[in-house]
């Protein structure tokens, strides 16, 4: 990252997060969209939809399993991330949630309210996220084990 410029800079996490990211949901949308029929798309454009209509109003809706499933992925796995994260931002100023818990860690007394008070504030997101989507969820994540 430090070839590219991108040391010490929240681009350089995201672009390598971005690349574990992307085979996972290569796999699953393209698993999920053999699942969708064709006949639904040449209905479509045989009432006169557009291809804009069409992905908007057909595929988009049918696939929003998958973009839960996928997307919570994403970013828990961002989230969670803490050594591409210590390895690329150094500063205080661009440090992350996951480096400043370790951080704690550093010092000769750990200050353990702190520690469990910013766990907490931490663990919230990911919790509130699962519940909002569970329902949308499970379809997503078991598209790609059953093989028609």
């Amino acid at each position: 990252m430090n070839h590219y410029g991108l040391n010490n800079n929240r681009w350089s996490v995201i672009s390598a997060l971005v690349t574990f990211a992307t085979p996972y949901a290569i796999f699953i949308f393209a698993e999920y969209g053999r699942s969708i029929p064709i006949e639904l798309d040449e209905s479509a454009r045989i009432d006169g939809a557009s291809p804009i209509q069409i992905y908007y109003k057909i595929y988009l809706p049918l696939m929003a399993p998958a973009l839960v499933a996928v997307g919570t992925y994403a970013l828990l796995l961002a989230w969670n991330e803490y050594l591409y994260q210590f390895l690329l931002l150094s500063s205080k100023a661009s440090m992350t949630v996951p480096v400043a818990l370790a951080q704690f860690l550093n010092s000769d007394v750990a200050p353990w309210n702190y520690m469990m008070a910013t766990a907490i504030i931490y663990a919230v997101p990911p919790v509130a996220i699962y519940y909002a989507f569970r329902r949308r969820m499970t379809a997503g994540l078991t598209v790609g084990g059953v093989k028609g």
